[in-house]
């Protein structure tokens, strides 16, 4: 008897083109900020850059990234897009959606818990979603770099993140 022949993975335009999600993220991004600049009231003249020209910029490079992105991923030849297909099952699915919810959880909680304790919880999630195991160093590494920001942001910029739990007494 013969062995079992295992079927060829089906093949389409887009096998092994996965950087094309990322680019359609990145103009779905550019385009919210392209709104929002456009439909944005500004009072009085904004000075330099005024509150759009951040915005501005990050659209700016997200179309320019997208669009290397697509033209990067349609000059691929047919055997590296073949490599990345296959390797593509390979995925840490658990580290990707353990970085996904520890985003959307920041996004969700941080006017109401506040930044200190989001911003450490995210970069432990984050971090603990990459592989590492030691969850303490995590939080005191998060804990630090979410102090040293809010510290640059309030003290020398002069702009207040959002205090949640800790600013309410």
């Amino acid at each position: 008897m013969s062995a079992p022949v295992a079927a060829a993975p089906r093949r389409t335009v887009l096998s092994g083109r996965g950087e094309l999600v990322l680019a359609l993220l990145l103009l779905v991004l550019a385009g919210v900020l392209l709104h929002g600049n456009l439909t944005m009231d500004v009072v009085g003249d904004g000075g330099l850059l005024g509150p759009q020209g951040f915005a501005w910029l990050v659209m700016g490079i997200a179309t320019v990234v997208a669009v290397l992105l697509v033209r990067a991923a349609f000059a691929k030849p047919a055997e590296q897009r073949a490599r990345d297909h296959a390797a593509s099952a390979d995925t840490n699915w658990r580290a990707v959606l353990t970085t996904f919810g520890g985003l959307l959880a920041f996004t969700a909680l941080l006017e109401t818990v506040g930044w200190l304790v989001m911003a450490t919880a995210l970069f432990a999630t984050v971090a603990t979603g990459l592989g590492n195991r030691n969850l303490l160093r995590s939080i005191t590494v998060g804990f630090i770099l979410a102090s040293v920001v809010q510290i640059t942001f309030s003290g020398m910029l002069g702009l207040a993140l959002p205090s949640g739990l800790l600013g309410r007494g």
